[in-house]
């Protein structure tokens, strides 16, 4: 029996004898065993001995170990103990002072079955041994294993049982039935409100493990404003776990789904299995709306383009008008050229600019003739490019850039959020400047469907893992023929493993990794991804009419002008009517006055 210890990879034993209440035949007896183990096993040995208080000892002998001592080589254990009440208590103290590998053992040699069951289904692992004496000298060995139920082999005198044996016992989940804890975090997890099924990418996955392991399982549902949870301290020392690190922590839950991301700080209070895929974080933006249709007469140019022409313009017409009355001066017989006149320049060169072509024929100068011709040459370019990119964005919409990196998140007025404060706090502590102010801002929400909906404001920018944010874009804010109404930023954080959660120490682990490999290795796990992605599509002003016509609101630019022109206009010619009564009314009252 005792060569269930023999473990190659592990050789180290830890053997804890409870002599607080035994009479001086059965120390004798204990003393035997203790012999018979160092005779059998001629590997490390820690001994250990427990006090009346039932706390761990030293061991009277020239082998002991110091109370605290960290054994440097993975354990294999023995309790041997009369009272199987005390087990709980010694159990818990040895995994606190050694590494307890594949054969941990707890040996009693009075007892009933049903005392020490209940270490064996408080511990739940397969590698936890009770051993009970029974008449006619026989032994049971019981065991706990994976189908949640304790099973028992009883051995005859002098009969030896090696692991091998127990390997029939072992992984059999027929029967089975899990507790599966789950959030509503599409596409990972998608709750359907209608008919109260949960689906998605993790279940999907489920309930192929539960088809290659024979398991069965329920959802039950963690309060949704408390999603993956935290750790909760309050002032009076008390501390408290939340959402599905809660429900893994208290034992509601066997396993978790939901977009369970693997830290540290959860790892102190609960176990995970093989990592499945590797996720991001980012923010989910209101996308840039485009600018009014009247400001396309702008946009074919740039500013630079702009101020280089209207210096241009300025500079021709000076120096038409000069050249022109430089040579009225010197050669005044030759008539009057008709750039001397200050409106006639600046009304041909600008109308040049708008395509008008009307060519005076008085032109005197041989140096205005040139400066025609380069003017001219330059129009061409100029109008042609303006007309160009003019009914560009006439026809297509033109926006402003969209945010998409973490820096212009920071630099803009957007109010940013985030469900609870883990990314707020991860950003706290970054190493980076930016993510730091961008944690600063950050405002934890504990509504996740409401965050989404703060967008509508075109105010507030919202975090979440990149699934999540595309498929909630593409279902709350699908692209239209107007436009994107969000943009997801190109900016990445937080790149993290991503798991089923499981309780700590549980005896799953090695089955589901097991499987989440064999997904992975099928290629089952991208494909039920893809299954269940959605994503944005790509805008295209086209998509919907192959012809495209001009519409008032493409040329609303046009009519602005003409409006414009219309009131300037008006406002000229009745300044003229005006000027010409005064000067007519002027006239008259001078004639009347000479006439006396």
């Amino acid at each position: 029996m005792i060569s269930v210890l023999k473990e190659p990879k592990c050789p180290a034993i830890v053997v804890v004898l409870d002599t607080s209440s035994i009479d001086s035949d059965e120390v004798d007896a204990n003393d035997f065993l203790v012999e018979k183990l160092i005779d059998e096993f001629p590997f490390p040995l820690t001994l250990l001995k427990t006090s009346s208080n039932s706390t761990l000892d030293m061991w009277n002998g020239n082998q002991v170990k110091p109370k605290n001592h960290i054994e440097p080589v993975c354990s294999n254990v023995v309790i041997i103990s009369n009272q199987a009440g005390k087990l709980q208590s010694l159990h818990r103290q040895v995994k606190d002072h050694y590494y307890v590998d594949i054969a941990l053992i707890v040996l009693t040699q009075q007892g009933k079955a049903q005392e020490i069951d209940v270490v064996i289904k408080d511990v739940r692992n397969e590698n936890l041994f009770g051993v009970l004496e029974r008449p006619g000298r026989m032994t049971e060995i019981r065991f706990w294993t994976v189908d949640d139920v304790v099973h028992s082999i009883l051995l005859k005198p002098h009969q030896i049982v090696q692991k091998k044996n127990l390997i029939s016992f072992k992984g059999k989940w027929s029967g089975r039935q899990l507790k599966i804890a789950a959030i509503d975090n599409p596409p990972t997890v998608i709750f359907d409100k209608k008919s109260s099924a949960i689906g998605g990418v993790e279940p999907s996955l489920i309930k192929l493990m539960s088809q290659h392991l024979g398991f069965t399982y329920d959802y039950i549902r963690a309060p949704p404003n408390e999603m993956w949870g935290n750790v909760v301290n309050f002032e009076n020392g008390t501390m408290i776990l939340t959402g599905l690190l809660g429900m893994l922590g208290r034992k509601e839950a066997d396993v978790t789904v939901g977009n369970f991301y693997l830290s540290i700080k959860r790892m102190m209070y609960i176990d995970f299995t093989a990592i499945y895929k590797f996720s991001y974080e980012s923010f989910l933006v209101p996308a840039p709306k485009p600018y009014p249709k009247w400001t396309a007469l702008f946009y074919p140019f740039t500013l630079a383009t702009w101020v280089a022409t209207i210096v241009a313009t300025v500079m021709i017409i000076i120096m038409l008008r000069f050249v022109a009355r430089w040579q009225q001066f010197f050669s005044p017989s030759r008539g009057n050229d008709v750039f001397s006149s200050f409106q006639f320049c600046s009304l041909y060169v600008i109308g040049n600019l708008l395509n008008v072509q009307v060519q005076p024929q008085s032109i005197l100068s041989n140096a205005n003739r040139m400066f025609l011709i380069w003017w001219l040459f330059g129009t061409l370019i100029l109008t042609t490019g303006y007309r160009s990119g003019l009914i560009s964005h006439m026809t297509f919409p033109f926006t402003p850039p969209p945010i998409d990196t973490f820096q212009q998140l920071v630099d803009s007025p957007l109010k940013k959020t985030s469900f609870g404060d883990f990314t707020k706090n991860t950003l706290l502590n970054a190493t980076s400047q930016k993510e730091r102010m961008l944690g600063q801002e950050l405002i934890p929400n504990f509504n996740l469907t409401g965050m989404f909906v703060l967008l509508d404001s075109g105010l507030w920018a919202v975090e979440s893992d990149l699934e999540n944010l595309l498929y909630m874009a593409a279902t709350m804010y699908p692209t239209t023929a107007a436009g994107p109404k969000v943009h997801l930023m190109r900016d990445t954080i937080l790149p993290s493993g991503v798991a089923f959660g499981l309780q700590k120490d549980s005896q799953l682990k090695p089955y589901f990794d097991k499987e989440i490999q064999r997904l992975i290795e099928a290629g089952l796990v991208d494909y039920h991804r893809l299954q269940f992605a959605k994503k944005l599509d790509k805008w295209n002003p086209k998509k919907t009419n192959s012809l495209i016509s001009f519409s008032l609101n493409s040329l609303q630019g046009c009519f602005l002008l003409l409006i414009i022109g219309v009131v300037i206009s008006t406002i000229i010619f009745t300044g003229e009517v005006v000027f010409n009564l005064l000067k007519t009314w002027r006239i008259k009252r001078s004639s009347e006055n000479n006439s006396f």
